[in-house]
C-alpha cells in the first residue's frame, strides 16, 4: 500500500526538503499563508528574475502589495534542525525572520540570499518565516534529525 503524504516533518529525508513545486511543499507539510502567483516562484520563469542568487534547487517566494507572508512548518518527534534561509530583495528595511513558536531564532536582511540557524525542537514545535514589509522569502535547505530513540 502506498505511503501516505506526512503532515509533519519527522525524518531529515522527509520531502520537507524538495522545492521543486508549490504542490509538493504543501504535502510536505509547509503551509502558506497567501495564495498568488507569487506563492511559488518556478524557475526558468520571467517572475524568478527577482529571485536574484537564489539556486533553482532553493523555494523562492513572496506576498504581493508589501503584505506581510508566512511559511510555516509543525514539526513532529523531537531533535535538531539546521535551515538555510534568507531574503533575496533589494529593499534596505526588508527582511525574513525565522521564528521557533513565536520565538525569534534568525534575520535574513536585504540581499542576504543564505543565513544558516540551527535550533532544536520537540513534537508539535512550528517554524515559520515572515517576509515583512517587502522581502522575498528563500528557503535553500532544511535538515530536520530526530533524536535517537
Amino acid at each position: 500500500a502506498p505511503t501516505p503524504a506526512p503532515t509533519r516533518a519527522s525524518v531529515w529525508t522527509s520531502p520537507v526538503n524538495d522545492f521543486s513545486s508549490l504542490a509538493g511543499m504543501e504535502s510536505a507539510g509547509w503551509v502558506f499563508s497567501w495564495n498568488e502567483a507569487t506563492t511559488f516562484v518556478a524557475p526558468g520563469t520571467s517572475t524568478r528574475n527577482a529571485c536574484g542568487g537564489v539556486p533553482d534547487s532553493s523555494y523562492c517566494g513572496w506576498m504581493g502589495s508589501h503584505a506581510v507572508g508566512q511559511i510555516s512548518l509543525q514539526l513532529s518527534g523531537s531533535g535538531y534542525g539546521t535551515i538555510d534561509f534568507g531574503n533575496s530583495h533589494n529593499y534596505a528595511s526588508g527582511k525574513v525572520t525565522l521564528y521557533l513558536n513565536g520565538d525569534l531564532l534568525a534575520t535574513a536582511g536585504e540581499r542576504e540570499v543564505s543565513h544558516t540557524a540551527s535550533f532544536s525542537y520537540k513534537d508539535g514545535d512550528t517554524i515559520r518565516l515572515v517576509e515583512d514589509p517587502a522581502a522575498i522569502i528563500v528557503i535553500n535547505s532544511i535538515i530536520i534529525k530526530p533524536e535517537a530513540r
